[in-house]
């Protein structure tokens, strides 16, 4: 009984609070009612609509999956084609250039064998006369050489290498274009050497030994005082009282000397000695004459220095003929009679390493298989055996 109590106060309350249908709620209440159901219509319509609108995107968004998917597919069927053709040409463009580069590697081949040949062939059809020219060449090269180096010929050196070049273009073999350039360089190097007038120095000289007779000695012109000045003052003086103290200090000065003690006194030379003197000189000349003509420059600027001083030393220092013949003396020995020559022995070399290349070429036999066709056998290659010097 205790249990049923409080189910009986609940249902009182719920009792109290349910509407009469006799007694209608008031106004206020039903108003809310009616919000309430507004907001429940707007909330129910609101979500309808998102529903809606989600399906419709998501809608959308399937077809444009289905279009996407669709256009890439159809992108790819016609790429793939595309891409079959790029890969086709690239293979074929490998295959050209594959065959390309076999071509050129036979035709190289090809024209190394077909040279050896031609070299062949021409050293046995024109051996004698390419020999020759050879010899020749090599012959003028080598008096070029000795002329320069023996005899110091500038001269003949450049005329014997222009003959030389002038006999290698008549050749026309391209196999010696090398010894061409030598030569061309060796002449640049002679063209640079300074000219020495030989002659012209040795004519100077030859002249000066014909006036040495007209060079005064130092110490030989002796001057007596005038002695019929003399007597006119003494006269002069008898008849003008006026004048003796000139006369008496002329007499003074007639008894009287003054010298320069600082320097050594020098003794006249008699006339005999004079002429040993002169001849002295001109063998003075004459050394240096004959070192002129052996080019040699230490003999040369010894005796012109050796005469400089006796001229300075023995010869009336205020003629006009001994102070010409100094200064052309020291002209003459600041000359360079024997300038550096270059070196011209290396178209020779060259000449000579060629032609036993050449030599060594002929004696092989012709084909592509020969050693001489090696494009690593060079010829301008000075280790090689080939390029020996003979």
């Amino acid at each position: 009984m205790s249990d049923r109590k409080p189910t009986t106060a609940q249902q009182e309350p719920a009792a109290e609070h349910a509407p009469d249908p006799h007694n209608p709620p008031p106004p206020a209440a039903a108003a809310q009612a009616r919000s309430a159901t507004v907001v429940a219509l707007v909330a129910l319509a609101c979500c309808i609509g998102l529903a809606v609108a989600a399906y419709f995107t998501w809608t959308q968004l399937q077809q444009l999956h289905g279009q996407q998917a669709g256009f890439g597919a159809r992108l790819d069927d016609t790429i793939g084609p595309l891409r079959a053709s790029v890969q086709e040409v690239s293979h074929q463009a490998q295959l050209q250039r594959q065959r390309a580069e076999t071509r050129m590697q036979q035709l190289s081949d090809e024209q190394q064998s077909l040279g050896h040949r031609v070299s062949v062939l021409s050293a046995l059809l024109a051996r004698s006369e390419q020999g020759w020219g050879l010899s020749e060449v090599e012959y003028l090269l080598r008096i070029a050489n000795q002329r320069l180096l023996l005899q110091t010929d500038v001269k003949t050196a450049k005329l014997a290498l222009l003959s030389a070049d002038a006999r290698l273009r008549e050749l026309a073999d391209p196999h010696y274009f090398d010894v061409r350039e030598q030569i061309a360089a060796e002449l640049e190097a002679l063209e640079a050497v300074p000219t020495v007038d030989t002659d012209g120095i040795y004519a100077s000289l030859q002249a000066w030994q014909k006036r040495i007779d007209e060079l005064q000695v130092a110490g030989t012109d002796y001057r007596p005082a005038d002695a019929s000045g003399a007597a006119q003052a003494q006269t002069r003086a008898a008849t003008d009282w006026t004048e003796v103290p000139a006369l008496i200090w002329a007499s003074l000065t007639e008894l009287f000397r003054l010298r320069e003690h600082e320097q050594p006194i020098e003794p006249m030379l008699p006339p005999e000695r004079g002429y040993f003197l002169r001849e002295n000189l001109r063998l003075q000349l004459a050394s240096a004459q004959l070192a002129l003509l052996r080019e040699a420059p230490g003999p040369y600027r010894g005796a012109l220095e050796t005469a400089r001083g006796w001229v300075t030393a023995h010869f009336a220092s205020d003629s006009a003929d001994a102070a010409a013949l100094v200064a052309q003396l020291e002209e003459l020995a600041a000359l360079n009679i024997r300038p550096e020559l270059p070196d011209i022995s290396a178209s020779l070399r060259v000449l000579r390493q060629q032609m036993q290349l050449s030599q060594q070429q002929t004696g092989l036999p012709p084909g592509p298989e020969a050693p001489a066709a090696d494009p690593s056998a060079s010829p301008a290659d000075p280790e090689s055996p080939e390029a020996a010097t003979p």
